[in-house]
């Protein structure tokens, strides 16, 4: 298991403003869960992650958010839509799908210029 790359973490502060149920959700994750895996399917990425001792029971119920978060990411158009599930298992899911028709592939998340929006787009400074 992997530490959060700077992008997930704000993703997962992003949702945390959804609710106070949300908000005690995230701050679990983000002080002591660790990344168990992550993806990049082209049309997105996912991220598993556990969430660290005492926080099994937290990401129990079956849930997802809600609230509209959206990251602009260097090299795409329309930048990421963002997702938290909550499986079921124990294991929380941290989705991030392309908005647009783009690849993801060509984006390196743990080094990629991004910023919090309210709305889907480019990068202030996108060079695409």
């Amino acid at each position: 298991m992997t530490d959060f790359w700077p992008l997930e973490l704000a993703a997962l502060e992003a949702i945390g403003t959804e609710s106070a149920e949300w908000a005690a959700i995230v701050d679990q994750l983000s002080k002591r869960g660790k990344v168990r895996s992550r993806g990049n399917t082209g049309g997105g990425i996912f991220v598993e992650i556990e969430p660290g001792p005492g926080g099994t029971e937290i990401v129990r119920k079956r849930q997802v958010s809600q609230k509209d978060v959206w990251l602009s990411v260097e090299r795409l158009d329309h930048g990421l839509g963002i997702i938290l599930h909550l499986k079921g298992d124990g294991i929380a899911l941290l989705e991030g799908y392309a908005v647009g028709l783009e690849d993801t592939l060509k984006i390196d998340f743990e080094r990629a210029r991004f910023e919090v929006t309210n709305k889907p787009g480019p990068l202030a400074t996108n060079d695409s």
